[in-house]
């Protein structure tokens, strides 16, 4: 049998084991999942001896603020960092400028995407108070799901009002889409904001002072109004960025509830905490008790899937005094290396980083089977990684348009070494090998 391409010799990652194999791939899908004949040939052999090779990661939460904001990031930018960083599909968020909030803005923004980027994409529509009854024609346009904004974060877009909550919810539902939440309480952040804006601080108190100006009772208040909502319209929905202890408790209730709730975190609210006065994100960094809590939920399989929230600014938005600075890390490159330290420091297994970072995102956001597992048919979306390879991370060397990371000087061990997008290599041995425009529109299944 001849194969477009053959990886030889790897240890292959499920969600359930790990054993040696091969993976053969025809015509972008794969073949086989085992052992290849050793009559087999290839237009390409690619021997993974001593290599892990995984479904391809899905990072199912990125702003490549494309389009209106291109100065900070776009699609080019974005997938190639994506690809680099052994990323094999991203799905973006709605708040650029224009918001992604009309059928005609998405149409748009699937031009703009499939013209830039390097890898598979998805995209979010943005729920307001102005698209009411739009659900089934985003639906057909393509929309992964669908974003709301519970508070207000970088684009100060607005919630929608409770009576159109409850539409927008009721109609997905009847569509069997799933809804994404930002999960911040405006007024309780404006109050607190106003009260501690002008405190003066020395600057090892700066991160603390950015949780309580937004404090967990905020993100417990937001998360608490979707649950609601999802408890009486039947709604599925998924919690973004969850960043406390409590957050994540209340997600565990709710699925003993019977409530269709997914959870995700970030490896910000995993790496660090509100003593790492440097970085403001929103919802903001917690102290160290939530980053363990939040650990101890992975482990029990509280929250489901982890995802990056790359959000760029520039530099120089980013060296701007605590209050004028805008909120969002870089995270789209570095995500991977950093779970796989943590396999390799014993905190996490493979298999279950197979599930947060491919299988479970791709179930979530209704991309399975054709994402997120290397069973036959399934595309041959595939991340390849060195567990023994190591690197310090460092801003010169990333690929994001902003040379920003929270990261930057960090020891790492374990590194993607081969991005593999439907058959076709878009990174090898830490250089880009892939095409502009090469990535393709992800619906739902």
């Amino acid at each position: 049998m001849h194969y477009d391409l053959i990886i030889k010799n790897g240890t292959i990652v499920t969600p359930k084991k790990y054993f040696k194999g091969d993976i053969t791939v025809k015509n972008g899908k794969i073949e086989k999942c085992g052992f290849s004949e050793k009559s087999s040939t290839a237009d390409e052999i690619f021997d993974a001896n001593g290599l892990h090779v995984l479904p391809g990661i899905i990072d199912a939460h990125v702003h490549f603020r494309d389009p209106g904001l291109t100065e900070k990031e776009d699609f080019e930018t974005g997938s190639i960092a994506a690809a680099m960083g052994g990323i094999t599909m991203i799905a973006d968020m709605p708040n650029v400028i224009p918001p992604t909030s009309t059928v005609e803005r998405f149409k748009e923004k699937i031009n703009i995407a499939s013209e830039k980027s390097y890898i598979d994409f998805a995209l979010y529509a943005l729920l307001n108070n102005e698209n009411i009854g739009r659900i089934k024609d985003f639906k057909k346009t393509g929309a992964l799901g669908f974003k709301i904004f519970l508070g207000t974060s970088t684009g100060e877009i607005a919630s929608p009002s409770l009576v159109n909550l409850l539409l927008h919810m009721e109609e997905c539902h009847e569509n069997d889409m799933r809804i994404g939440f930002h999960c911040e309480t405006s007024e309780i952040n404006d109050y607190y904001t106003k009260m501690f804006k002008n405190i003066e601080i020395n600057e090892t108190e700066k991160g603390l002072l950015l949780s309580a100006a937004r404090p967990v009772f905020s993100e417990v208040l937001a998360i608490q109004t979707a649950l609601c909502y999802a408890q009486y319209t039947k709604a599925k929905i998924h919690i973004h960025h969850i960043t406390s202890a409590d957050g994540a408790l209340l997600a565990a209730e709710a699925k003993q509830k019977g409530i269709d709730i997914t959870a995700e975190t970030c490896p910000h609210y995993l790496f660090l905490d509100a003593n790492d006065h440097k970085q403001k994100v929103y919802p903001p960094l917690r102290d160290k008790n939530h980053k363990k809590e939040l650990w101890k939920a992975i482990d029990k399989k509280i929250i489901d899937m982890v995802a990056s929230d790359h959000a760029p600014h520039t530099e120089c938005e980013k060296s701007l005094p605590i209050w004028d600075s805008p909120a969002g890390l870089c995270g789209v490159e570095t995500s991977v290396p950093l779970m796989l330290n943590e396999i390799n420091n014993g905190n996490l297994t493979l298999e279950k980083y197979v599930n947060l970072a491919s299988e479970a995102p791709a179930k979530i956001w209704g991309v399975y089977p054709r994402k997120g597992n290397l069973n036959p048919g399934a595309d041959a979306d595939i991340t390849i990684v060195d567990m023994k390879k190591k690197k310090i991370i460092s801003v010169n060397e990333l690929h994001s348009k902003s040379k920003t990371s929270p990261y930057d000087g960090m020891k790492v061990k374990g590194m993607p070494v081969a991005t593999i997008v439907r058959g076709s290599f878009v990174m090898k041995d830490g250089c880009l090998t892939g095409k502009k425009g090469y990535g393709v529109l992800i619906k739902p299944e």
